[in-house]
């Protein structure tokens, strides 16, 4: 076992972390099959070309378990987009979102984009819905760029902003509710989905009368020609049905992140992780978060909130400080988790029960470190 710094072993201990999680060095990997592929790759041929055994997963459709010392960015499935890269812990926190064709989805820490992509396979071809995401830095936006466009995503659109105070409502040119208006746009062919994907991202400002935002409206990062013009409407109306928080944390879950601490020096670790006002504004961040994405989700919808942490406090104290703030919020069972095999949930210093939400660990799971809880905004 690693001898890890006093503070790190502070934290574990705190957070009833058991530090054997960081011996398990042998985690499986995951690939996610391109279900847009309209030549999808054969089984044995790639096989042939990851040079492992691939495992169905069962409940996951198109995902599949191999060695953990595979090489995915090296095969020619992954650079022609046949497949995708996902940890199973991150598929878990889509499935919780029930997500149906028609839904408006808000990812709010959409970095690095795997999660963005299969929230939009997810919605498919055929419905209006569409996925938002959000993320502060330009640089990980990036990276959420590339791969929409490596996997021609249409119905997909990112903002560089923070996301405690992301206020942009779903894109109402694609909803029922603007009628006339959308049928105009589908006669006059501007609504197919997923064509002229550009860079170009000009958007025209509009008049705060009858719904609408002021003339401060937030650029998008990078959008399709059908969702850059988006007039961002402030109704109601335009909430989204469903918002992911996969929210900034330290990443202890992250065996591999952590030990490579092991070459790079513990000094490095202990100012980047440990630091105490660090661990204390993540806690602040993660409540903000979780906060704005709610005040943006639909009476009746669904928020998903994970981190790739183990820690106690940025999970089972994040939702019970949540719960115990919002009544009309009522956790839901998280589904598929429970046949992965899941760890002790740990007691909030909140008195609320938590038994519904999950933690996913090397141990128990066989998968990165991972939290998720699932949670319906009743209808008041």
């Amino acid at each position: 076992m690693p001898v890890f710094p006093p503070s790190f072993q502070k934290f574990l201990k705190e957070n009833e972390i058991d530090p054997a999680v960081y011996e398990i060095k042998d985690l499986p990997r995951y690939i996610r099959i391109n279900p847009r592929d309209r030549n999808p790759i054969d089984r044995n041929e790639l096989e042939l070309q990851l040079g492992t055994m691939l495992y169905s997963v069962p409940g996951l459709d198109g995902f599949f378990r191999l060695d953990g010392k595979a090489k995915i960015v090296g095969c020619q499935a992954y650079k022609d987009g046949k497949i995708y890269g996902i940890d199973l812990s991150s598929a878990i926190a889509v499935y919780a979102l029930d997500l149906k064709k028609d839904d408006h989805v808000l990812d709010l820490c959409c970095a690095p984009g795997a999660k963005l992509c299969m929230i939009s396979d997810f919605l498919g071809t055929n419905g209006t819905g569409t996925v938002t995401g959000v993320d502060i830095s330009k640089h990980r936006a990036a990276t959420c760029r590339s791969l929409l466009k490596k996997y021609r995503i249409g119905r997909a659109r990112l903002f560089v902003t923070d996301g405690t105070t992301f206020g942009v409502r779903a894109p109402s040119f694609l909803d029922p509710l603007r009628q006339g208006e959308g049928n105009t746009m589908r006669s006059s062919g501007q609504n197919r989905l997923g064509e002229g994907l550009s860079e170009d991202l000009t958007v025209l400002a509009v008049d705060s009368d009858n719904g609408h935002n002021s003339a401060s409206i937030i650029k998008p990062f990078w959008a399709p020609k059908t969702l850059r013009n988006d007039p961002q409407k402030a109704k109601d109306e335009y909430l989204y049905d469903k918002v992911l928080v996969d929210a900034e944390c330290t990443h202890d879950g992250s065996v591999t992140h952590i030990l490579k601490y092991e070459k790079w020096g513990w000094d490095a670790f202990e100012k980047n992780f440990m630091n105490l006002d660090r661990t204390e504004s993540l806690w602040d961040l993660q409540r903000q978060l979780i906060t704005n994405g709610w005040s943006l989700l639909k009476p009746g919808g669904i928020l998903v909130y994970s981190t790739c942490s183990l820690s106690r406090q940025q999970n089972e104290d994040v939702i019970g400080w949540f719960l115990s703030k919002y009544n009309h919020a009522q956790l839901e069972e998280v589904p598929l988790a429970a046949q992965l095999g899941t760890a002790r949930i740990r007691r909030s210093q909140y008195d609320i029960d938590l038994s519904m939400t999950v933690r996913l660990d090397p141990i128990c799971s066989k998968t990165s470190g991972f939290f998720v809880a699932k949670i319906r905004k009743s209808v008041v």
